[in-house]
């Protein structure tokens, strides 16, 4: 699962290193981790992995993840997240990573349009 969220873009699987039961929780920036850490009063490792294609990562019970996501899903307040994440003034890094995945995304939909 990949998802966008006020303190950055985490990718969320069941790796291989992951206990049953667990998830693990990847980050391209250690402070996007940390800031959803603090936000969500999570005492976990931030684990680093320098070759590794999330650089960072925390590894948590399933229900912990469930808990964090219904959290995010009631604190939306926003008309647009893009528009909210520019407002607040996100980094430059992560706004552009946000609106390259929007037009990628977007492109998939117009691709789909009928062409009557």
């Amino acid at each position: 699962m990949w998802i966008f969220t006020r303190d950055g873009f985490f990718s969320v699987a069941a790796t291989r290193f992951c206990a049953p039961g667990e998830i693990a929780i990847r980050a391209r920036k250690k402070e996007h981790l940390v800031n959803l850490m603090a936000r969500h009063e999570l005492t976990a490792d931030v684990l680093s992995f320098a070759n590794a294609d999330y650089r960072y990562r925390v590894q948590i019970p399933r229900e912990e993840w469930g808990r964090i996501l219904q959290a995010e899903a009631l604190s939306v307040d926003y008309h647009s997240f893009k528009d909210a994440m520019a407002e607040a003034e996100a980094s430059a890094d992560y706004l552009r990573a946000m609106f390259a995945t929007w037009a990628i995304v977007h492109k998939i939909q117009m691709d789909e349009l009928p062409t009557d």
